[in-house]
């Protein structure tokens, strides 16, 4: 009979650490759900957020910093035009 009781308790012991330890994981999963759900928000708002449409410079204002820069440059105000095209149709 005692031997019984001994192993019940052990057994009731053992018990206790796994619901115990069932609870922490429940808890730790219910965690990790809302970490998702959050990423899940975050990500969706992202998406739907606009893209930022880049300023540049007027073309004569970027052609004067470039001359300022390089002394040399052969680029004229059509150049800096056409370069300011090509990076506005890359920002969409």
């Amino acid at each position: 009979m005692k031997a019984a009781n001994k192993q019940l308790t052990e057994w009731d012991a053992e018990l206790n650490q796994l619901h115990e330890r069932n609870g922490d994981l429940g808890l730790k999963v219910q965690m990790l759900e809302q970490e998702l759900k959050e990423a899940r928000h975050d990500r969706q708002a992202n998406k739907n957020s606009a893209q930022t449409v880049a300023e540049f410079p007027e073309p004569a204002d970027l052609l004067n910093q470039l001359k300022a820069r390089r002394k040399k440059s052969r680029a004229d105000l059509a150049d800096m035009e056409a370069v300011l095209d090509v990076l506005a149709e890359l920002g969409t």
